[in-house]
């Protein structure tokens, strides 16, 4: 797979069209962090549902995974977490409970998290989702994609962040005929405008690329230090060292979901 730098410029080009000069490496870094703008950090976190989603609930089917509850918030439906291994979801859950953080009390590096955009967020592109595999017709007008499976297969440093790669396939394990067309069940994570899904697909994966630290990566020890504002762990990571904004400080559980760890 390509460098992250290699595949922004990868990417900044297509959108772009041809160049008279290929890009210095200033140019391509410029461009990379345009492509992965995080002004109010909900392009990551909604990112961070798609994998969550993918790792739990091992598909991407979000009209049956989620509905409006009377809070107007993107909650889980007994579908899904039956669908869980722990009945809850937990990393899902704790990615949709962002939408009662506090104001201001989360940070994705130097970036402050608004929780009542991701809320907004979550609400339209989900209407957007269920709109869109509503229509009749063919091709690209009602979301075509086949009944799939997901299953997580690897991580590394991506363009944006950290990519998580999936291997796709049929309900009972056999080849997907265009694995390419999963990027139709992302519009609920704001597929296409959002940069950190970075969709790629292969004949037999998928890729998107959120923020780290939303998505469990593994244990670590209290004696370690994890780069990571924010850090959602099935274990009790509490006073665990962490790094966020340069400075060295320790994992606080927070106020709005017991599996969301913030460092402070």
């Amino acid at each position: 797979m390509k460098s992250p730098l290699a595949r922004a410029a990868a990417l900044l080009a297509l959108a772009a069209g041809c160049t008279e000069a290929p890009m210095t490496s200033e140019e391509i870094g410029q461009n990379q962090a345009a492509l992965c703008a995080n002004g109010d950090g909900v392009n990551s976190a909604l990112a961070g549902l798609a994998v969550a989603a993918a790792k739990e609930l091992r598909r991407w089917q979000s009209s049956r995974d989620f509905y409006v509850d009377s809070s107007y918030r993107l909650a889980l439906t007994s579908t899904a977490k039956a669908r869980c291994s722990d009945g809850r979801c937990w990393n899902t859950q704790a990615i949709l409970d962002l939408q009662r953080a506090p104001f201001g009390s989360v940070k994705f590096g130097s970036v402050t998290f608004n929780a009542d955009n991701f809320k907004s967020r979550l609400v339209s592109e989900f209407n957007e989702q269920k709109i869109c595999e509503g229509r009749t017709g063919s091709g690209d007008a009602n979301c075509p994609a086949e009944e799939h499976l997901l299953t997580f297969k690897s991580q590394q440093p991506g363009a944006c962040d950290t990519l998580f790669t999936f291997t796709a396939t049929t309900l009972t394990g056999g080849t997907l005929r265009s694995p390419a067309q999963l990027k139709n069940k992302l519009i609920f994570a704001g597929y296409p405008e959002n940069p950190y899904l970075a969709f790629s697909s292969t004949s037999s994966s998928v890729t998107i690329d959120p923020t780290f630290g939303l998505n469990e990566t593994g244990s670590s020890s209290a004696g370690s230090c994890m780069a990571a504002c924010v850090r959602m762990s099935g274990s009790d990571v509490s006073g665990h060292c962490c790094s966020c904004g340069g400075q060295l400080k320790k994992y606080a559980r927070s106020t709005f979901n017991a599996n969301a760890y913030l460092c402070k």
